[in-house]
């Protein structure tokens, strides 16, 4: 018989409304995020609360929070947990740890990581099922590529190929859009990015590059596992990271700050996927945002995504600026600001490593702050072409002032280092400053970085985690 830890589950039964404890407002608990709700070998149905805070394990092991007895589910057989990502909603991931593997909506999947939509069902294999229900739901589109979603949604899916394409959205922007996908021929779940294509485009151009980065491989690196197109969409099939953005792991922590190993051991990371994209000549132009925890958890493994600002040919002089504006180098900001100066990629990618490496241990960006009493919302210089009211568009002024005080500050600023943070960790104080020099010539590489005694004091620690936890994904 299943033995359950109480403070993890209730009875379906306590879902009935009461005067004491409407349905309504018990379901809709700050704190909750999803249920699995389950039936016991004597037939009584069971539910488990999941929440941000408190992750949930099933397996025999007596310490799991939900236990299965039956002698096909290991130990920890798979650990739940609730992720919220910079974009908002919550993310519900199930990583398998079994022998014998899950089934996900009859799908079998085996020691990988998984994302839980509303009403996907996990099972131990010839043993007990559990059903996923989300408390905050979000509408689904009635066809994959539409983007208003209807008031009754119902679950679609396109087949491409080996993979199945369901309307499940992870994520939008200008130019493309992410669906959850299954790829039936490795047992796993992929994320579909679909863009689509304009009428110019040449699909032999945009392959050549698909391609280039389809021959990445590394740990560190976000893999695409393939690509196909018709004649509206390019859809690029993406290996899945449950464990949300960089940035929500950040601000999730008290103060929004890494412990200064845990911090090491994701720059590190961070610097190995760089160095592995410089060595073949490509620069990214990372933020939190767009690096990837692998799974939740601790010490997590990360890997650099979103190639949609990558570049080939890393160092030639680039004249096209793109990128947020808190995170590129001051040659970056110039070249934004006077059209007729460039500026070489692998450089900025370790200004912006710096930026990062500031934010987890600080807490706090390094130039991207409210004003202080005295500051100008000026540049001391005036940019080659000022932006007229039409121009502007929707962006407000008190937004427009912002991003003139961040480029000013990177430009003409120095970083400065608090002493209550950075005087118990000078070494990291160092490297974090040499990631963050403005002459690009004069900046780290991603080659000294790892060299920096900030890493070296600690090498085999670095290393022997690392491969551990690289082999083990």
């Amino acid at each position: 018989m299943p033995s359950i830890n109480p403070s993890a589950t209730r009875r379906l039964d306590d879902w009935s409304a009461s005067p004491l404890t409407p349905a309504a407002d018990w379901i809709n608990s700050s704190s909750i995020c999803a249920r699995l709700a389950t039936f016991n070998k004597e037939g009584r149905r069971e539910v488990l609360e999941l929440s941000i805070d408190r992750p949930l394990t099933i397996g025999r092991h007596p310490a799991c929070s939900y236990v299965v007895s039956d002698i096909v589910a290991s130990g920890i057989h798979c650990k739940l947990y609730a992720v919220r990502p910079s974009n908002g909603g919550v993310l519900v991931s199930c990583s398998d740890f079994s022998t014998n593997g899950l089934l996900l909506n009859g799908h079998k999947i085996r020691k990988t990581s998984v994302l839980l939509m509303d009403g996907d069902t996990i099972q131990i294999p010839h043993s007990q099922k559990f059903e996923c229900i989300h408390v905050h739901k979000s509408p689904q589109k009635t066809h994959i590529f539409d983007p208003t979603p209807p008031m009754n949604p119902l679950l679609k899916t396109k087949r491409i190929g080996r993979y199945i394409v369901t309307s499940h959205c992870l994520g939008s922007g200008s130019f493309a859009t992410v669906h959850l996908a299954m790829d039936t021929a490795a047992f796993r779940q992929v994320a579909c990015k679909t863009i689509k294509r304009k009428s110019k485009d040449k699909v032999d151009k945009v392959m050549k590059e698909v391609d280039i980065l389809i021959a990445l491989d590394h740990p560190n690196i976000n893999r695409v596992w393939a690509a196909k197109h018709d004649n509206s969409f390019v859809h690029i099939f993406l290996e899945l990271c449950t464990g949300g953005d960089l940035f929500s792991y950040i601000v999730g922590h008290e103060n929004s700050r890494l412990c200064e190993g845990e911090a090491k051991y994701m720059m590190f990371q961070l610097l190995k996927g760089l160095k592995y994209l410089h060595d073949r000549l490509i620069s990214h132009r990372a933020k939190p945002e767009n690096i990837l925890l692998y799974t939740p958890g601790p010490y997590p493994r990360i890997q650099i995504a979103d190639f949609g600002l990558a570049r080939p040919k890393a160092y030639q002089e680039t004249f096209n600026v793109c990128g947020t504006v808190s995170y590129l180098p001051p040659e970056g900001i110039l070249a934004l600001d006077h059209k007729h100066l460039g500026y070489v990629g692998m450089p900025a990618d370790c200004w912006s490593a710096g930026v990062i490496m500031y934010i987890m241990l600080a807490g706090g960006h390094p130039f991207d702050y409210d004003k202080q009493d005295g500051e100008s919302n000026w540049y001391s210089y005036r940019p080659s072409e000022v932006l007229d009211n039409s121009q502007v568009g929707d962006l407000s002024q008190s937004s427009v002032q912002s991003d003139r005080m961040v480029k000013k500050r990177i430009v003409h600023g120095e970083v400065e280092f608090p002493p209550y943070i950075w005087s118990a960790i000078p070494d990291a104080q160092t490297l974090c400053g040499n990631l963050l020099v403005y002459d690009p010539l004069d900046r780290a590489t991603v080659h000294s970085a790892l060299r920096n005694v900030w890493f070296t004091r600690d090498a085999s620690d670095l290393e022997a985690a690392y491969r551990e936890r690289m082999g083990s994904s």
